[in-house]
């Protein structure tokens, strides 16, 4: 083959940029999840999640960081308020097992983030990306927190 010549004036290097999904609450599944170390050294499952039981963003994919705080931590709640809402042990002397979480199921707010990070190549960005704000069970696996089977009578609501 000869050289040729061509343009590419303008294309990024970074490759297709994956949409933001607008802020509302979707339906995740775990597809995997891997026991690493965050950079403040504790241990964390970053785990890879995709959108499931969405007419327009079915499998939308995103990574999702669950960091396990010493007790006493600002934060230390969050990966014990997650591992009850995909109903693995919590609360106690857990034994944590990635595998065990994968092929579970969640529901969570997303949020629009656009707070400058650095990427993979140490360049600065700040591009918007999605962030999960709150994470609920998901509404099968726990169907009396998720969904009350009878609503309270106005003489039963305390003000």
């Amino acid at each position: 083959m000869s050289p040729f010549p061509h343009n590419s004036t303008g294309v990024s290097t970074d490759g297709p940029k994956k949409p933001v999904l607008p802020k509302e609450r979707y339906t995740f599944s775990i597809f995997d999840a891997k026991e690493t170390t965050s950079s403040s050294g504790n241990p964390m499952i970053e785990l890879d999640i995709k959108v499931i039981e969405h007419a327009v963003y079915q499998d939308h994919d995103m990574k999702h960081w669950i960091v396990f705080l010493p007790a006493g931590k600002k934060g230390d709640w969050m990966n014990v308020h997650f591992r009850h809402c995909i109903g693995v042990p919590y609360g106690g002397e857990d034994i944590v097992d990635a595998a065990q979480w994968i092929g579970k199921k969640f529901d969570a707010d997303l949020d629009i983030e656009t707070t400058p990070y650095k990427n993979k190549k140490g360049q600065t960005r700040s591009d918007p990306r999605n962030k999960i704000v709150r994470v609920y069970p998901y509404k099968d696996q726990f169907p009396e927190i998720a969904a009350p089977t009878a609503e309270k009578k106005d003489e039963e609501v305390p003000f």
